[in-house]
C-alpha cells in the first residue's frame, strides 16, 4: 500500500467516526466533518499538483459547506511545487501529521490485566470522565488542549460502532481507579490508535506506554496488518511513541486558506 492509498483508507475509516461526508473529485476527496468546524476534519485530500481550476473547486466546495479552503497531501519531494502553489495563494501551513508504524517490536502482556474494554454505559461514563482529566491546559505532556466539545462526539461514536468493534475504548485501572485511556478503531486492515492519556498524578508509572500497547495488541488479534497512530514532530507524544516502539513512514502536511483582513 503506498501512502496515498492509506491516507485514503485513512478517511474511509473516519467516515462516520469524524468524517460525516466523503465528497469525491476528480483529483481528490474533501473530507468534512459536521460536529468540528476546524481544518483538521474539514480538508481535500489530493495526491498531485494542482492546477487554479482544482483548487478553486476546493475552495468553492468546503466554503459552501460553510469551512475554511483546506489541502492535506503527503509531504514528499515531489509535491514541493504544490506547496509553492498554495503558498502563491494565500495558503499557509496549518498542521503536519507524522505516522508512525509499530514495528512489530515484541510486547510484554505482564500488566494487561490492568486494561479493561469500555462494554457499558458506566464504563463509558468513567472513560469519559478519564478522558478528559487526561487532556488538560499548561500540560507540558498535552500539546493538544482541553477536548471541549470532542467529548461529545466521542460518547456519540462509541454508542455507534461500539457493538461491531470498529471503534473500541479501553480504560486503564490503578487497582480500581482509572487513570489511562486510548481508543483503537479497526477498518480495511487498519487499526489506528488515539486518544492516549494518562492522569498527570501517575505519570511515570507506565500506563500510557501500557494503554498504547494494549492497542497494538488488540489491533493484531482483530488481524489488522497495521497499528499505526499520527503525531507532530516535536512535541512530546511524537517522541513518547518512537520510544516504545514506533517508527515515522512518512509525513503529511494540511495548508488553509487565510481569510481577508477586515478594514
Amino acid at each position: 500500500m503506498d501512502n496515498f492509498q492509506f491516507l485514503r483508507d485513512y478517511q474511509d475509516l473516519q467516515y462516520s467516526i469524524m468524517f460525516d461526508k466523503l465528497i469525491d473529485l476528480p483529483f481528490g476527496r474533501v473530507g468534512y466533518c459536521e460536529g468540528d468546524h476546524s481544518a483538521f476534519w474539514n480538508q481535500a485530500l489530493v495526491n498531485q499538483p494542482l492546477t487554479q481550476k482544482q483548487l478553486l473547486l476546493i475552495e468553492s466546495t468546503l466554503k459552501k459547506l460553510n469551512r475554511q479552503p483546506a489541502v492535506y497531501f503527503e509531504n514528499r519531494n515531489s509535491l514541493k511545487p504544490l506547496i509553492k502553489f498554495l503558498l502563491k495563494n494565500k495558503f499557509k501551513h496549518f498542521f503536519e501529521d507524522c505516522w508512525l508504524f509499530h514495528s512489530g517490536k515484541k510486547i510484554s502482556a505482564d500488566r494487561f490485566g490492568q486494561v479493561k474494554k469500555v462494554t457499558t454505559e458506566k464504563e463509558l461514563e468513567n472513560y469519559l470522565k478519564t478522558f478528559d482529566g487526561c487532556f488538560q491546559k499548561d500540560d507540558p505532556q498535552n500539546p493538544y488542549g482541553e477536548l471541549g466539545d470532542y467529548l461529545k462526539v466521542a460518547e456519540k461514536v462509541w454508542h455507534r460502532h461500539n457493538a461491531s468493534n470498529r471503534i473500541e475504548y479501553f480504560t486503564a485501572y490503578s487497582g480500581d481507579k482509572p487513570v489511562g485511556v486510548s481508543t483503537l478503531t479497526n477498518f480495511n486492515q487498519i487499526g489506528y490508535i488515539s486518544n492516549v492519556g494518562s492522569l498527570r498524578k501517575v505519570r511515570g508509572q507506565g500506563f500510557g506506554k501500557l494503554a498504547t500497547l494494549y492497542c497494538v495488541d488488540i489491533s493484531k488479534k482483530r488481524a489488522n496488518k497495521f497499528h499505526c497512530l499520527a503525531t507532530e514532530d516535536g512535541t512530546y507524544p511524537h517522541e513518547f511513541y518512537q520510544h516504545i516502539g514506533f517508527v515515522k513512514k512518512f509525513s503529511a502536511a494540511c495548508y488553509t486558506k487565510q481569510p481577508l483582513a477586515k478594514n
